[in-house]
């Protein structure tokens, strides 16, 4: 085959590759680069999708994240991931906010917090790029390796380099962010 006729055959198959990409644009691009908290530009889920109906659950909404196991409710405003980022203190399982006033702080090794379904419930993945919202809770995976979630004034990112948290300002009944360390690499 002559050098013309490979030449336009590689620009017929790098066409036909444009034309795919632009008409599914879920599968073509990246997670949207948002600001931390902001879910918005990220795709929403059916959240019954991700609820456990087991009695002992507590109407719990379930998921995994990039290798983190994360929790919605019971209450309103309640989240909580079970994991330790590199910036956790020792003895650390996982970081939880317990409602509109209370976290983030971590949850500790022996402690009586739930940290994932009693019932032996089997929580789906959320896809990166994706959010659930319950219970005035959004979650959202963007990035592989990370999750967030926030309510409406507080809230955490969790990297396995490390966290960052979400609280009201002069707030001091909280885990507080690392002083110095990396921030989740963002791609």
């Amino acid at each position: 085959m002559s050098h013309p006729a490979r030449a336009s055959i590689r620009a017929t198959v790098v066409a036909v590759i444009a034309l795919l990409a632009a008409s599914v644009p879920a599968i073509a691009h990246a997670a949207p680069r948002a600001s931390d908290f902001d879910f918005s530009p990220y795709r929403s889920v059916n959240a019954d999708d991700y609820r456990s109906v087991a009695y002992v659950d507590n109407g719990r909404h379930y998921f995994t994240a990039g290798g983190w196991r994360c929790q919605i409710g019971p209450q309103a405003n309640a989240m909580a991931c079970r994991g330790r980022p590199a910036t956790a203190p020792p003895g650390t399982i996982g970081v939880a906010v317990s409602g509109e006033s209370q976290g983030p702080y971590w949850v500790r090794k022996g402690t009586s917090f739930q940290l994932g379904p009693v019932s032996g419930y089997r929580p789906r993945v959320l896809p990166v790029g994706s959010r659930i919202t319950v219970a005035n809770v959004t979650c959202a995976a963007p990035r592989a390796g990370v999750v967030a979630c926030r309510n409406w004034n507080r809230g955490f990112l969790l990297s396995r380099a490390g966290h960052r948290f979400l609280y009201p300002a002069g707030d001091t009944a909280h885990s507080a962010n690392p002083k110095r360390h990396p921030q989740p690499a963002r791609r």
